[in-house]
């Protein structure tokens, strides 16, 4: 009995964070309809300095809010499914390598890429990255540019002739910045610690 019932919350659990928001253009229904990511996006932006419309714009870029996101099968003879482009999964795309990395280096053992707190701030975590290649907080187009490419590559300018690249960190920095205007209509609150409700 005691199984069934562990089994059932996981069941739920899960179920209640892979919801895919319905309208993506309006980060206040995005919210409303999962009341569950405010949290992990003013920790996140605590934490690290990475703005919520940001965060948000990003992951809307990478996987349309889909936690079981990944790339599409190369195809041999034109149809036969072979090996995925990259290893890229969950809410932020990471490719296993940097997941790793990340883990290793904020001691986040068991974070998982499906699973949205681990990934925002995992996000987060690399965006704090955007100082050593001259990318402040506020230019999300840069910042995409960055995490897409590496902060190496953008150093680079790996993206330079890219003109799909750029048009669409074009299309993050707008996304950005409509949800941080839309956040003034909505705006998320400091969650309460158990310890003291009153902070």
């Amino acid at each position: 009995m005691k199984i069934k019932v562990f089994l059932l919350s996981l069941f739920l659990a899960i179920n209640c964070e892979a919801k895919i928001p319905s309208n993506q253009d309006d980060i206040c229904l995005m919210l409303d309809e999962n009341p569950r990511w405010e949290k992990p996006l003013v920790t996140t932006y605590e934490k690290w300095g990475a703005e919520p419309g940001t965060v948000m714009a990003i992951i809307r870029q990478e996987s349309s809010f889909n936690p079981n996101a990944k790339p599409d099968r190369e195809k041999v003879l034109g149809f036969i499914p072979w090996k995925r482009k990259s290893s890229a999964r969950g809410y932020s795309q990471a490719i296993e390598a940097t997941w790793e990395e990340y883990k290793k280096e904020t001691g986040s053992r068991w974070a998982r890429r499906s699973n949205f707190s681990n990934s925002v701030d995992f996000i987060g975590w690399y965006l704090s990255k955007a100082p050593g290649a001259g990318v402040r907080r506020y230019e999300a187009d840069k910042l995409y540019l960055g995490y897409h490419e590496g902060w190496g590559g953008y150093k680079r300018r790996t993206y330079k002739n890219k003109d799909w690249l750029l048009d669409v960190a074009r299309k993050v920095k707008f996304n950005s910045i409509r949800y941080k205007r839309q956040l003034t209509n909505c705006p998320i609150e400091k969650p309460n610690r158990w310890w003291n409700p009153f902070d």
